[in-house]
């Protein structure tokens, strides 16, 4: 009987150190060197680091930065990282200082990538992935130079690409059409070469008077769209109709829509949406 109890207990103690470890594997965080900021930096080091280093993006792609609450799996990502690469508009966030007190991680290194712009404009992109690969090379000086070659090769790609995208838009006639635009967007709608009339805010952030007054501008300036920022949230539709203009969302970050995990197809979805809005602004009120 003793035995049998003993068996018993054997048995139920095996059990539960192996449910134990199928939790444990079940909830582990996979193993990554560099928390990347936004999906940007984590995509540039996956680019430039050609698999000699591992990262994973801080903020989902299709969120706000400054809006984002910190889950359990990103203060495990990164107490068992090296690095923390943020963006210079990020380094004050109360959800980066928390995650990295959260973290408890002493020997993290935090870098700051100091660029300024809209990351999605080609020249943007192409300054920080020289920049980010600078960084990684100092984090890692046995394979700097290799780093430095694969972003020498990146920014080629980048650079070719704006090229083709401004042809596309170049040849809409986009130079001629008058916008308003979030604020957020801004810096590539100028570099689309729209004509950006006015700006705004967060729509959450919007005043009855400042959009009356708007509305007037976009009117007496003939605004053919307005151009909302994914992330910051859709201004209210009847802003548009008011103006006599078509409202399209187009996104700040690489995978905030489906299919468009990679700058490239990113910046190919914002100005397929773009076009679109264009085409049938032309058709109703052109």
């Amino acid at each position: 009987m003793r035995k049998k109890i003993l068996l018993g207990f054997l048995v139920a103690a095996l059990l539960g150190v192996l449910v134990t470890f199928l939790v444990r594997a079940q909830h582990a965080q996979p193993s990554v060197d560099i928390v990347g900021g936004s999906a940007f930096i984590s995509n540039i080091i996956q680019d430039v680091a050609d698999g000699k280093l591992e990262s994973r993006p801080f903020i989902p792609p299709g969120m706000c930065p400054g809006g984002y609450d910190v889950k359990l799996s990103d203060i495990e990502a990164l107490a068992n990282s090296k690095a923390f690469f943020v963006h210079n508009y990020q380094q004050n966030y109360e959800n980066v200082t928390g995650l990295i007190e959260a973290a408890q991680n002493p020997d993290l290194i935090i870098r700051v990538i100091d660029i300024t712009g809209n990351w999605m404009t080609p020249p943007v992109q192409a300054e920080a992935v020289d920049e980010i690969a600078r960084a990684l090379g100092e984090l890692d000086e046995e394979n700097a130079a290799h780093y430095q070659e694969k972003a020498a090769e990146r920014v080629q790609v980048i650079l070719a690409k704006g090229e083709e995208v401004k042809g596309r838009l170049l040849e809409a006639g986009v130079e001629d059409v008058k916008v308003i635009c979030a604020d957020m967007q801004a810096g590539f709608v100028s570099w689309a070469g729209f004509d950006i009339v006015a700006t705004y805010g967060r729509p959450e952030d919007f005043i009855v008077t400042e959009v009356q007054q708007l509305v007037v501008e976009a009117q007496e300036a003939g605004v053919a769209l307005v151009i909302d920022n994914l992330q910051s949230g859709a201004a209210e539709t009847s802003m548009a109709q008011d103006i006599g203009a078509i409202q399209v969302t187009i996104s700040n970050f690489p995978g905030g829509f489906e299919n468009t995990g990679i700058w490239e197809k990113a910046i190919d979805k914002n100005v397929d949406l773009l076009l679109e809005a264009l085409a049938e602004w032309r058709q109703q009120y052109g």
